[in-house]
């Protein structure tokens, strides 16, 4: 590689480490790579622009406005205290339940946004109920990164992944859905064992939490059948963008504008605090850091180092990019790994002798499912932690990291079976 090569991935492991040891925050972090790759001429700004995936950042923008007025109703409150009266005191149903919501929460929706609002009230039921929340809680950002693996805008990666590849919402949900609801029930049901104690619930406090009625977190009942009519219009158009040739972005900004024009809410304080601003900048910086990786060569030499020893091996490289990327997202952020992947998938494909489709599901299986090793690999983690803490039930990183790994791992071994099974007719 050249001396601009070197700088530019010097830049991007820079920002990777000043995002993970949280000096600066990620969006503050990315913005100072990217100017500073454009100020230095390493990446001209003209250039620089064409590598925002304003897809990604369309998409993104739409659903946190959605979300933003389905939270406001009540609705997610109202889901999870009726699950949790559904179980009757069962520790092993209320383990699935909670885990089950939230990963069906995170696969319509987003995995971070439905963390923070499932989290305070797995924290609360505990106050209620006197059991230690942890277990619950580490299990709710396993589960939000499992959920959000199954469809499109679960997950920041399958945004990323799949408006690179031009992949529809049924791709993700024929391609991903089938071994995501495999892993989840195994994953959360080893981990109901392990933590059988800490779950375990006295009948007694089971009977204060029938006595909170789930109506009453409902506020706005036509605001919500507004809310819900506009959400299954998206989620149809979703379904259908590849054969309406719609991009997704569209689809949910159109539903966001339209949602916004009807409820008697103030939309500009929705625009204002529900979009997650911070995140859209993150994504920008983060898209001209990469393009950054991908024009000064870099891209070209990882991909030329793996084709070397993959290259007439189409099973090797569907594994190794499914092990790759899910040991490495373990402990690098998941975004910035995959941004930067998908180009490597480009060539890497072509130097194999395969087609790209069965690389690029193996890398959202690695980058969403290997999210879940430790606080560093996904942003719900960092979310259930900040949570918690706040509540004062510290997570610790080992803590994490200790039922984390054992997710990765046990995820990584099904969706190789999986993988080999599925995409046989390509190795």
């Amino acid at each position: 590689m050249q001396i601009q090569a070197w700088i530019t991935l010097g830049i991007f492991i820079t920002i990777l480490a000043i995002i993970g040891t949280g000096k600066l925050s990620r969006s503050v972090a990315a913005l100072l790579g990217a100017a500073f790759l454009m100020v230095t001429q390493l990446l001209p700004a003209d250039v620089a622009v064409r590598f925002i995936d304003f897809n990604t950042i369309g998409l993104l923008m739409g659903m946190m406005i959605v979300v933003g007025v389905l939270s406001k109703t009540g609705i997610f409150q109202y889901i999870a205290i009726k699950s949790l009266k559904m179980t009757k005191g069962n520790w092993l149903v209320t383990v699935f339940a909670i885990t089950l919501t939230t990963a069906v929460l995170s696969g319509v929706l987003d995995n971070v946004t439905t963390v923070l609002l499932i989290s305070p009230i797995i924290l609360s039921l505990a106050d209620i109920m006197k059991f230690n929340p942890v277990p619950l809680l580490i299990s709710e950002a396993i589960a939000s990164n499992i959920g959000g693996t199954a469809t499109l805008i679960g997950d920041p990666p399958n945004i990323i992944i799949g408006s690179h590849a031009h992949f529809s919402f049924m791709d993700f949900i024929v391609n991903l859905t089938p071994i995501t609801f495999v892993v989840l029930f195994v994953t959360v049901g080893i981990i109901a064992l392990i933590y059988k104690r800490d779950f375990k619930i006295q009948p007694e406090e089971y009977e204060k939490i029938l006595k909170v009625d789930e109506n009453a977190a409902v506020k706005n009942i036509l605001t919500l059948k507004k809310a819900l009519i506009i959400t299954g219009f998206i989620l149809i158009g979703f379904l259908s963008h590849g054969f309406l040739h719609v991009e997704a972005a569209v689809i949910a900004l159109m539903g966001a504008s339209l949602l916004l024009a009807i409820i008697p809410d103030n939309g500009d304080e929705i625009i204002h605090k529900d979009i997650e601003w911070p995140t859209l900048i993150f994504f920008a910086g983060l898209f001209i850091i990469v393009g950054a990786l991908k024009e000064t060569g870099v891209i070209s030499a990882l991909s030329n180092i793996l084709g070397r020893h993959l290259h007439g091996h189409p099973m090797a490289a569907l594994l190794t990019v499914l092990w790759f990327s899910g040991l490495t997202c373990a402990f690098v952020n998941n975004i910035g790994f995959t941004a930067t992947f998908v180009y490597v998938i480009d060539e890497l494909a072509g130097q194999v002798g395969m087609p790209s489709e069965p690389l690029f599901w193996a890398l959202a299986l690695g980058a969403c499912l290997g999210g879940n090793g430790s606080f560093l690999g996904a942003a719900a983690n960092v979310v259930v932690a900040d949570v918690a803490n706040r509540f004062g039930y510290p997570i610790t990183f080992k803590a994490f990291m200790k039922t984390g790994m054992l997710s990765v791992f046990i995820a990584m071994i099904l969706c190789s079976i999986y993988l080999v099974i599925r995409y046989r007719a390509f190795l």
